[in-house]
């Protein structure tokens, strides 16, 4: 076709312009063939010169073709070129050969060793009938005891972690301020009075500070045995509800009963360590004592010890009251011709009653360990009580004042003395605290606490430790156990120790 710019206006010759080039692009991509050139002659001066677009085809073999098609055409045809020959190639290359699996071999799972690893496997907690025995006591052994004592030097094979005893005397006995059950209130509390949720935290805290090892004896709190709130009957619910896993095993030391001391044979004081161990549902007690009697000769008790040792229910036996030092030589004799020892005997001494004082020295010569009651002389010797305090800060309607005035002013100067020595010790256990805990860090992992607020009470009981004796302490409260975990870690002085010597002996001489 021919377009004449004389014929067409200049928007016609654009719109037949671009029409025709839209048609080749159309004619070249389809490849239609017998498509003739064409002149589109265009004038103005707002569009390009006259030009001829020509067009072919695909089938045209004319020798005329522009340069810039036959370039085109030739890198597509290399491109086609190309995918043909990579679809030859992979026509060509031969299928991956399977591999074939080797014989696997039947494993025994059961013959396998069982892997072992230290690191902690949450599980389940059984009931306790399903967990066995050998578990627990494993377990128990594992937790490290904090004994401030375990380098001391101890008279025979029994040591007492930190040299102190724990005495369940009060438990369970209404007369002693036990109340079975109820809310106390502030009053109640200011007489000292407890109940059996007081006891468990108090055995608690006392595991917590090392103070492992309770005295109880089938007597004590025997007025509620028929409510089951007696004294082995409340420490047998401490020990059921203790958690095991996180706090080291109670030592059970136990005492004859005075039901079978009044029927005095062999026999009869045996029974009553059996009964004993099958109440507090143990296996062995720690230490069984036996108290002297001047109605029955020193071979009945040896026999009876002997055959409780035996028995393989207790580890240890010992004597309560024997206050002669012929007496005690009797005994270990005794003993040594069963081929056993004595190993403790019991006795009261305190900075106010140190009427057996020398049974200290005696108890040492036969490698008898002097397990000290009382030693607080009912509060006497605790500095709780004195003249200028005589209730003790604790009310009471039956009994306002524990101890006369006259006693407590007896009693003064060293009361005066206990203050000073508590002050000089805390001194001392601040200046020093980072060596203390250097010293058993290493021990114990963390460093353990050391009480640095020092009572009078605590000086009384260290005193005690200091002149060679284990002190028995009640523990009625959390607060009891607290007063006497605070007694740890440190000791008294010589020049300290001669200070309260000097005291007492200047108040005795004063009667």
């Amino acid at each position: 076709a021919r377009a004449d710019s004389k014929m067409l206006t200049q928007p016609q010759q654009k719109y037949v312009a671009s029409t025709v080039g839209v048609i080749a692009a159309l004619l070249l991509a389809c490849g239609n063939s017998g498509v003739h050139a064409f002149m589109v002659p265009v004038t103005g001066s707002s569009v390009m010169p006259a030009s001829t677009v020509m067009l072919h085809s695909s089938a045209d073999n004319s020798n005329d073709q522009d340069a810039s098609g036959s370039a085109e055409d030739d890198e597509i045809s290399k491109l086609i070129g190309r995918r043909s020959q990579i679809k030859r190639q992979k026509k060509a290359e031969p299928e991956p050969e399977e591999v074939p699996y080797e014989n696997l071999v039947d494993l025994d799972l059961e013959s396998l060793p069982e892997f072992k690893t230290e690191r902690p496997v949450r599980r389940a907690t059984p009931p306790p009938e399903e967990q066995e025995e050998d578990d627990d006591s494993t377990k128990k052994s594992d937790i490290p005891i904090i004994d401030f004592k375990a380098d001391y030097a101890d008279e025979n094979d029994f040591h007492i972690p930190n040299r102190m005893l724990i005495s369940t005397q009060s438990w369970g006995d209404p007369k002693r301020n036990f109340v079975a059950s109820g809310k106390l209130t502030k009053r109640m509390l200011k007489e000292g009075k407890f109940v059996p949720g007081d006891l468990q935290l108090a055995h608690e805290k006392l595991l917590e500070a090392g103070l492992t090892c309770l005295e109880t004896s089938p007597s004590y709190g025997a007025a509620s045995k028929a409510k089951k709130l007696s004294a082995q009957d409340i420490l047998l619910r401490c020990l059921k509800e203790a958690p095991t896993d996180v706090l080291p095993e109670t030592q059970i030391i136990t005492s004859l009963g005075s039901s079978a001391w009044l029927k005095l044979t062999p026999a009869r004081i045996a029974q009553a360590l059996y009964d004993t161990v099958e109440l507090l549902d143990t296996s062995t007690i720690e230490l069984f004592q036996v108290p002297k009697s001047r109605f029955f000769p020193s071979k009945i008790i040896v026999n009876a010890l002997a055959q409780a040792v035996e028995s393989g229910c207790c580890n240890y036996a010992g004597v309560q009251g024997v206050t002669s030092r012929s007496k005690l030589a009797k005994l270990c004799r005794g003993m040594e011709d069963q081929d056993m020892s004595l190993t403790t005997n019991s006795f009261e001494f305190s900075l106010t009653n140190r009427r057996y004082e020398d049974m200290m020295d005696t108890c040492r010569d036969f490698n008898v360990i002097p397990l000290i009651y009382n030693p607080l002389d009912g509060g006497l010797a605790s500095g709780v009580y004195t003249a200028t305090n005589p209730s003790g800060g604790r009310a009471s309607a039956s009994a306002p004042t524990q101890f006369t005035f006259k006693e407590l002013e007896q009693w003064q100067p060293l009361h005066s003395v206990q203050e000073t020595v508590a002050e000089r010790v805390a001194t001392r256990v601040k200046r020093d605290m980072r060596n203390l805990q250097d010293r058993y860090k290493s021990r114990y992992g963390p460093a353990p606490k050391i009480n640095t607020d020092i009572t009078t009470t605590q000086v009384a009981l260290n005193y005690v430790i200091a002149k060679g004796g284990v002190p028995v302490v009640e523990v009625n409260s959390p607060k009891d156990a607290e007063q006497v975990a605070g007694s740890l870690g440190w000791t008294l002085t010589d020049e300290e120790v001669d200070m309260l010597d000097n005291a007492a002996a200047l108040c005795r001489n004063k009667k």
